[in-house]
């Protein structure tokens, strides 16, 4: 169970993601391409990975840690879910892409953000 097993930033747990998404990328070699009798030629030079991470509602103090551990850096350690490797935290390397999220409830005591979202991308 995912819940069970903490994602964290920088060594800090924190709150598990409402949507977590994966994407797989090959990066190719500029020899990769199509020969004239049509055939592929693939140089694969590294295999990336990236995730887009979405928490749906967060508690200001929730909100403010997660971005406040990725703003501004160049580069995070994140411990995160990974589907080539089943029931098994990964460690490794991303930088962030853009960081979104929306106000919610900023009058009552609750005081939480929705969709705080942003993309952690392999280095």
């Amino acid at each position: 169970m995912i819940d069970k097993k903490p994602f964290k930033i920088d060594g800090v747990t924190v709150p598990t993601p409402s949507d977590y998404d994966f994407g797989i990328e090959d990066l190719s070699s500029e020899e990769t391409g199509r020969t004239l009798d049509g055939e592929m030629h693939k140089d694969v030079v590294a295999v990336k990975h990236y995730y887009t991470c979405t928490w749906k509602k967060l508690s200001w103090q929730d909100a403010s840690l997660l971005l406040s551990l990725v703003d501004g850096k160049t580069s995070v350690t994140v411990t995160y879910a990974n589907p080539l490797y089943p029931d098994e935290m990964k460690t490794n390397t991303f930088y962030v892409g853009k960081r979104s999220g929306k106000a919610l409830n900023l009058r009552d005591q609750k005081q939480t953000w929705q969709n705080v979202s942003f993309q952690f991308i392999q280095i």
